[in-house]
This record gives structure tokens, sequence and C-alpha cells, in this order.
């Protein structure tokens, strides 16, 4: 069974462009990503997954010189790009996640897909249910290939294919799934980076901790003793399992 973890990622953004090649103490925002993600220990590879489009050249030249995988898609179709990424690479389970999210924790990653996997009969495992307890920028979901091949099949909106996760929150009738929730509710924390000033919030919490690896609890210690309001809700205050990640507005 192949576990494999995709980041998604492009250059394009229209409230910080280009934030994915962005320094977050002493690496780019992608290599901080796939960094932690590395740090699961049931993830067997990690891939990114860029638009087909010569803007995003740069980032698959980046990755390749790194010695880091790489798949080109569709960039708006995400659920076609995942899905593709998927196959190309021969996954079993399918961990998708963001580029401008470097606090992904490989413990949380672990947890959730520990969920799927003493679980048969689920289709996926996420931390978005019954509600997000975890900070914005923490979801993790972890989705079988056949369930991540009939929502690629089934679903037709094109703004829901824009998220992987859309279908099988709107279609729980299809997908049974097994969740995680945090302790107490944090949701009213974003480290998804989607300006400037958030990118300087979150680069905080790395400086606190240079070298040393951190888990997502060490970072909510920091953050709450930075004293750092709660933002605006991203999401205009709906549920955050009913908005998922617009790419267009990261």
């Amino acid at each position: 069974m192949k576990i494999l973890g995709i980041v998604i990622a492009r250059r394009g953004s229209e409230r910080l462009p280009g934030k994915v090649l962005r320094e977050l103490a002493g690496k780019t925002l992608l290599f901080q990503v796939l960094a932690r993600a590395a740090r699961s220990r049931l993830l067997h590879d990690l891939v990114v997954a860029l638009p087909d489009n010569r803007e995003d050249d740069v980032i698959e030249s980046l990755c390749l010189s790194n010695s880091q995988f790489c798949f080109r898609g569709s960039e708006l179709d995400l659920m076609d790009r995942v899905y593709r990424t998927a196959i190309a690479f021969g996954a079993d389970i399918v961990v998708p996640l963001r580029a401008s999210c470097p606090i992904v924790d490989g413990a949380l990653i672990d947890r959730v897909l520990a969920r799927l996997l003493e679980s048969p009969d689920a289709d996926w495992a996420t931390n978005r249910l019954p509600k997000l307890s975890f900070p914005i920028g923490l979801e993790v979901d972890a989705i079988r290939i056949d369930a991540l091949r009939r929502a690629w099949t089934d679903e037709s909106h094109p703004g829901s294919r824009r998220h992987v996760e859309s279908y099988f929150l709107r279609r729980p009738d299809l997908f049974k799934s097994v969740t995680l929730q945090a302790a107490a509710d944090h949701s009213a924390i974003s480290w998804h980076i989607t300006e400037l000033p958030k990118l300087d919030q979150v680069r905080r919490i790395f400086e606190h901790f240079g070298e040393q690896y951190f888990l997502w609890e060490d970072a909510l210690r920091v953050w709450q003793e930075m004293k750092i309001e709660p933002a605006m809700r991203e999401h205009s205050g709906r549920q955050v399992t009913q908005t998922p990640f617009d790419p267009d507005k990261s």
C-alpha cells in the first residue's frame, strides 16, 4: 500500500503573488511545507502538484534541482490534478496538502492516517468534521484512491472541482468518514498564508524555534504567548467545512 502526500502549489496568487517561493526561516514556503510533511512516519512519498503553465516552470525547476518529484496538471481543476498525480505515482491513499500552510505537522498527518488505516471500511479520514477545531491551515484529509476516483468521476460542478475535499463534504451519504478533533476549538486562529502580514506572523513562530522541529501544539503555545488577536474569519464567519480553499484567492 502506497500513501502519497500531494502538495498543491502554484506561483499565481491574487493577494500575495509568488508566495510559495517567499523566504521562511531559510527555506522557501514550499520547501518548509515539504520538510515538515516529511516528518510523517506514514507517508511513503511526497509529490508537488503544479499547474501546467509557463508561470510555474520556475517551481518545477527548483523542485527538480532538489530531487523533488513534481507532476503538472490542470490549474483550476484541482480534483483532476490531484487524481492524476495519484494515478501517476501509484497511490492507494492520498493526503492533499497546501503549499501555503507551513505549520503542517507530520505527527498530525499520521494521526489522521492512523484513523483511516484502523478503519478499513472508511473511504476517508479528516480533521474537518463535524467542524474544524484545529487552526485554519492544519486541515488534513486522507482519501482512499477508489473514493477519490469516484469523486473525480462524479463531481461535475467546475467550482467544486477546485477543491479536492468539497465533494466528500457535500455527499456524506456516499463516503464513509472517520474524524479527528482537537481537544479544544482553535479554529479562530489562522496559519494559512494569504497575505504578507500573516507570513510575518508565522515567521515569528519559526524564528522562535530556529532549527528545532516543532509540533502544532508547540506553535499554538508560542502563538498564544505572542498574543496575536484572532483575525477576521477568512471564511466570513461560515463553517470552514462548508467553504473550501479557493486557489484563486490564495
